[in-house]
């Protein structure tokens, strides 16, 4: 009989504590309920918000309209109305009405509970659909050692990188839909496809800029747009277009400093035009060996921590300084860990992409140790 016993405790045991570990616990309680909690509070009016800062019994009954208006009427009225009858049997202690009261609550919860799998299941075949279009490895370049990195907010998101072949040049492409979410993430399919398509049809990448912008504006929901960046190589020359977004990186070898490429390009979908296809600025660059191009969103640089603090262009530059002598890859892993570092328990904010380029090192030119420079870390 104890041993029967024992092992009826042995089963409870494992399914409890099955997949259960630090980072699960971290997880819910640093990550997911602040989330949670913040959600609930912006669906709260500016009157109720105003209301509740000084008196905590308002926030707390602003707080409890705000979640029963996310349930759905019928719902809403069969968990107000159980709630008030569970009070009102512990009051009167009828403890037969009190636990009827706590079996149809927990129902309830269990509804809304099977209805939040039932959504994420859905985001989670709308990730594998997003992660199948973006590549999952870059191909062999024979001038550079390329690396790349993509993290989203949520399930889905609006970030997104690309590599096109096109007339024997390399292209690389980080791209930003504006917003978080599934609308991002359904916007940012169409976009990487008419890319690709607009890329095979035109002549120039300038022409592809143009073209996307003129489709975007007739089929993009009006507050949207998009911004990107655009690197061909051809050799070791490498020609930028920007439209609208964070400038590239770039690390010289030589100078043992870090500088961004500063031109012109306005975003896409915010006006159509001569005004957009005379924004659009193509700067070339000669690579020497060693030296190394950063493209990235605006979730890289803006990553922040506990106290609202960005990560910041200085930190970005400083690490490129520091690991100029090690390989993409092993770059790449410094800035994942140092964003990781400094984010520490904070909730994500935004999508987080970005290729790195270094130049090969070729058998006539020596390759240069790395320097902290002044201009890299002010």
């Amino acid at each position: 009989m104890t041993l029967g016993k024992d092992n009826i405790f042995k089963r409870v045991y494992r399914f409890f504590s099955k997949d259960l570990s630090s980072n699960e616990f971290e997880r819910v309680f640093l990550k997911e309920t602040p989330a949670r909690y913040k959600y609930i509070v912006r669906t709260m009016g500016k009157d109720q918000a105003a209301d509740s800062k000084y008196h905590l019994l308002g926030f707390i009954k602003n707080f409890i309209i705000a979640f029963l208006s996310k349930l759905s009427p019928v719902v809403r009225i069969i968990y107000a109305a159980t709630i008030l009858y569970f009070f009102a049997a512990m009051i009167q202690g009828i403890w037969e009405m009190g636990l009827l009261a706590f079996v149809v609550v927990n129902l309830i919860f269990m509804f809304e509970v099977a209805d939040k799998f039932t959504a994420r299941d859905e985001l989670e075949v709308a990730r594998d659909v997003q992660s199948g279009l973006i590549p999952s490895q870059l191909p062999e370049n024979n001038e550079y050692d390329v690396s790349f990195y993509y993290e989203t907010a949520n399930e889905v998101g609006g970030d997104f990188f690309d590599y096109i072949k096109k007339d024997d040049k390399d292209v690389y492409l980080v791209g930003d839909i504006s917003g978080k979410g599934m609308s991002a993430a359904l916007y940012m399919v169409q976009v990487r496809l008419l890319i690709r398509y607009i890329v095979e049809k035109s002549d120039s990448f300038k022409q592809v800029l143009t073209g996307v912008n003129e489709a975007l504006l007739k089929h993009l929901k009006k507050g949207f747009f998009f911004t990107s960046i655009f690197a061909v190589t051809d050799g070791n020359k490498i020609t930028f277009m920007r439209a609208g977004h964070n400038p590239a990186m770039c690390y010289s070898a030589k100078d043992r400093d870090c500088k961004e490429i500063r031109q012109n390009g306005m975003g896409i979908g915010l006006t159509n035009g001569s005004m957009f296809c005379n924004s659009i600025e193509e700067v070339s660059i000669e690579a020497n060996a060693g030296d190394i191009i950063l493209l990235y969103s605006d979730g890289l640089t803006e990553t922040m921590n506990n106290v609202s603090e960005e990560f910041g262009l200085q930190r970005i530059k400083g690490i490129l300084v520091r690991y100029s002598h090690e390989s993409a890859d092993k770059i790449r892993d410094e800035i994942v860990s140092e964003i990781k570092k400094f984010r520490g328990y904070a909730q994500v904010h935004d999508d987080l992409t970005f290729i790195i380029l270094k130049a090969k090192q070729t058998s006539q030119t020596p390759e240069l140790q790395p320097a902290i420079t002044e201009s890299a870390i002010s």
